[in-house]
């Protein structure tokens, strides 16, 4: 809703509240630009929109089938407190959906605030596997993120790769 008025939208399609004010967002810069944005295309944009690495449910593929047989194995590239919130926030409202056991597979660079992130997770996750970004100088290693992630509040462990942790699930 602004000075044009309100458009009842359809929700949109990433998961997470926090995309609701996501989208608003995105709605007032197109306006912002001088561009005419019809409800109808607005409608549509919320049905159809995507952001890989943001909240993305992986589908059927390698990492997947390294996982437990039902596992759902969510991708997001969020690094700093405040995506930490959002993030957990989102796995909260799934767990509600279908409780199930919660792991986080996680790697990092060293600009990062690591503790700040975990923080998000303490009570929802049940384990944290620490894994080096292996196609960075600044990946912090695995075994220090552990130590970050234990700071926050939360057991962890590092593990040499993402395929190693979901093995261990």
């Amino acid at each position: 809703q602004d000075e044009d008025g309100l458009m009842d939208l359809s929700p949109p399609r990433l998961p997470g509240r926090h995309q609701f004010a996501n989208a608003a967002a995105a709605i007032a810069a197109v306006k912002a630009a001088g561009l005419e944005i019809s409800h109808r295309v607005a409608d549509k944009a919320m049905a159809n929109v995507t952001w890989p690495g943001r909240m993305q449910k992986l589908p059927q593929g390698r990492l997947t089938e390294l996982a437990p047989k039902g596992a759902d194995i969510w991708l997001d590239g969020g690094h700093n407190p405040g995506a930490g919130v959002v993030v957990a926030e989102a796995l909260a409202e799934q767990e509600e959906k279908n409780p199930r056991p919660l792991f986080l597979i996680s790697g990092m660079i060293n600009t990062k605030d690591q503790s700040g992130y975990f923080s998000a997770f303490k009570g929802l996750v049940r384990h944290v596997y620490t894994v080096p970004v292996s196609l960075s100088e600044a990946s912090v290693p695995n075994d220090e993120l552990a130590i970050r992630a234990v700071e926050a509040g939360l057991s962890a462990e590092p593990v040499s790769s993402v395929a190693n942790a979901l093995m261990l699930l």
